[in-house]
Formats: C-alpha cells, sequence, structure tokens
C-alpha cells in the first residue's frame, strides 16, 4: 500500500498548524490556560509545529535525502492521529469537569478501555476497507489484535478500579470494585488464549475466544447493579451492546468459516456489523463513569435521550473514517487485493488426498481377500 499525497499537502498542513496555534493564543487572552486541555494544547501544537516543520523541509528538498528524516515525519504522522484523539478527550473531560469528583482511577479506567474499543473498531473498519473481507495483508486474522486490545483493556481494568489513585479514600472493596476488578482479570485471561490461538493462524482462520468474552462480560454488565438507577441503565446499554457484539461476530466467523464470504474487493455487509457494535461499547463504556453519569441526573438526561446521542456519535465516528478511506482512494486508488479464494487449491487439495487414501485402503482390502 503506497502512501497518498497532494501537491497542496504541505500548504493544509500548514494551515492546521497556525490553527491550532491561534486557538491557544485566544484561550491565553481570554484567561483559560490554566487547565489540563490547555497545558496539553502546547504539546500537541508543539509536535504539530515540528511535523510541520519536516514536512517543508522534506518539500523544499533541504532534508530530501535524509532516510532519519522522512522515517520521523511519518512516524509523527501516525501519532497526530493518537495526539489527537487525546486532546479531544481531555478536552470533553475539561469541559463537562470530569474526573473531578473523587472518582479519578475509575474514570480513567472508563475512558482508557473504551478508547481502547474505540480504536479497534476503527482499526478494523479501515483495514477492511483497504485489503477487502478476508485481510490477508494483516498476516494474522483479526481476533489476534483484538486479543491484543483485550489484554491491554484487562491491564488498565485489573489496576485502575480500585482505589489505584488514592481517589475514594478508603481500602475497603465493594461488589463493584471486584466485579470490575474480575472483568479485568478475564479479559487479560481471555486475550492471552485468543493471542495463543492465532499467533500462527491464517487470517482466515479464526477463533471465537474474543466474542465469548464479550457475551460473558455484556451478560454480567446487564445484570450488574448500581447504587444510581441511571448508572445501571447505562451500564445495561453498555453490556447489551457487547452482547451483540459477540453475537455479530461469531456470526461472522461462522459465515466466514462456511465460505459465504470468499474473494471479493469489498467486505460483506453483515462485517459491519462488529466494528459498529465494537464502536456503540466504546462510546457506552466512556459515558457510563460515575461523574458523567451525575452529570446527567443534574441535567435531567434520561438514559434514552443519551443513548440515541452516544449512537449518533458512534454514526458520526464511523462515517468520517469512511470518508477518509474513501479520500484516500481518491488519492492514491484502490490497492489490488492479494489473496486468493478460500477454497480453490486448499479444498481441491483435500480431496485428491482423501481420495487417494480411499484409493489405497480399497487396494489393501483387494489384495488381502485374494490372499485369503
Amino acid at each position: 500500500m503506497e502512501m497518498a499525497s497532494n501537491k497542496h499537502q504541505s500548504l493544509v498542513q500548514l494551515g492546521g498548524a497556525l490553527v491550532g496555534f491561534l486557538g491557544i493564543v485566544f484561550g491565553w487572552v481570554h484567561g483559560h490556560i490554566d487547565n489540563p486541555y490547555a497545558r496539553y494544547g502546547w504539546f500537541a501544537v508543539s509536535m504539530l509545529l515540528v511535523h510541520t516543520a519536516l514536512n517543508l523541509f522534506l518539500t523544499l528538498g533541504i532534508l530530501k535525502r535524509s532516510s532519519r528524516a522522512q522515517c520521523m515525519y511519518r512516524t509523527l504522522g501516525g501519532l497526530q492521529v493518537l495526539f489527537a484523539y487525546i486532546g479531544m478527550v481531555i478536552g470533553i473531560i475539561t469541559y463537562l469537569n470530569l474526573c473531578s469528583q473523587g472518582h479519578l482511577g475509575q474514570c480513567i479506567s472508563h475512558f482508557a478501555r473504551g478508547s481502547a474499543l474505540l480504536m479497534g473498531a476503527m482499526f478494523i473498519l479501515v483495514a477492511m476497507r483497504l485489503f477487502g473481507a478476508i485481510v490477508v495483508e494483516l498476516r494474522r486474522p483479526i481476533e489476534f489484535y483484538i486479543s491484543v486490545i483485550m489484554i491491554t483493556v484487562g491491564l488498565i481494568g485489573t489496576f485502575t478500579e480500585h482505589n489505584f489513585f488514592q481517589s475514594s479514600g478508603t481500602d475497603e472493596w465493594s461488589h463493584k470494585d471486584l466485579q470490575h476488578t474480575l472483568i479485568g482479570v478475564s479479559w487479560f485471561a481471555g486475550g492471552l488464549l485468543g493471542l495463543l490461538m492465532t499467533w500462527h493462524s491464517h487470517p482466515r482462520y479464526r477463533t471465537p475466544v474474543p466474542a465469548i468474552i464479550f457475551i460473558a462480560t455484556g451478560i454480567s454488565m446487564i445484570i450488574h447493579q448500581q447504587d444510581l438507577a441511571m448508572s445501571s441503565r447505562t451500564h445495561f446499554m453498555f453490556g447489551a451492546s457487547l452482547v451483540c457484539l459477540g453475537v455479530s461476530f461469531i456470526c461472522e466467523i461462522t459465515l466466514l468459516a462456511s465460505g459465504f464470504v470468499k474473494d471479493r474487493e469489498q467486505p460483506a455487509p453483515f462485517q459491519y456489523l462488529p466494528v459498529f457494535f465494537m464502536c456503540a461499547s466504546g462510546l457506552f463504556l466512556m459515558g457510563s463513569n460515575r461523574d458523567m453519569v451525575l452529570f446527567l441526573i443534574n441535567s435531567q438526561v434520561d438514559v434514552g435521550t443519551y443513548s440515541l446521542l452516544l449512537l449518533s456519535l458512534c454514526f458520526v465516528t464511523m462515517f468520517y473514517f469512511n470518508a477518509l478511506v474513501d479520500f484516500y482512494f481518491a488519492l492514491a486508488g484502490p490497492p489490488e487485493p492479494k489473496y486468493r479464494p478460500l477454497d480453490d487449491c486448499e479444498v481441491s487439495g483435500r480431496h485428491s488426498h482423501s481420495s487417494q487414501t480411499s484409493t489405497l485402503h480399497s487396494e489393501q482390502d483387494l489384495s488381502s481377500a485374494n490372499l485369503a
């Protein structure tokens, strides 16, 4: 897959850097510079200016022969996506005054795990759009990368749910602490199993282990009880989206294994369902932290309205990433698929091997009958 570029990309990036710098200046003029979002903004804009300067030097030919500068430019370009997302999350936290009511560990856990699910969904979406229904270019099944995300999420959930940042002021374990911590342990253990089962597997041969963990976690969240009714309902929506995610993954694996999806340039329509439910699960998880629930109660927003808002945000996110892929296709053209049909060589080889084996067995039986 080639890098897509345009002759005006240096000017566009320079304009984006200037807009970011003007945002910092306006915040400083209005006296809103002393908050986490503004402090992170200086770092993000500094990285953007460095990336823009490298782009200008490479475009003008000053560092054209430097492979180290080109590698640094591509690395910073990839990290800009992560920096921009972290900036948006910190901006929402700062604007709504979240993670500051004595629930810092729980808030960080929700946002970190939800972000991991959201990024995993967008990774699968972009991979399917670029490489087709069976992403052979990834060299391993989709569940391998999902297992990596589950290991990360499990570690974060295990060590951040109970008094990790000394935010609750007590060492007593509640039923919520026990359940959320054990969910982190189960995700870590299941992620290790999925990682092992897909380590040497072909992208066509997938495993249902992550789907089983999604379903089990979703059921536990559906029956999970909180001290606030609003919190229980938001956790119910998160659990329902996880169950739908697990069921859709199992259906996708079954249809792929049955040969329903073969050599296609675009993924089948049902393959977008796991991506959507994974994106929705991440948003529901981020939106069900304690401070956000208290904000909804004070704003008199019910769970139905809040769920529709998060689903709308999920649709907008998928629209944005699909538009980015279409924009890439417009610049560089779609990459040609490099995988072969699902059962052309393998199934014929198995049939020929089985026919040879049956012929050999019949000849042996005939010779033994003649001797008798």
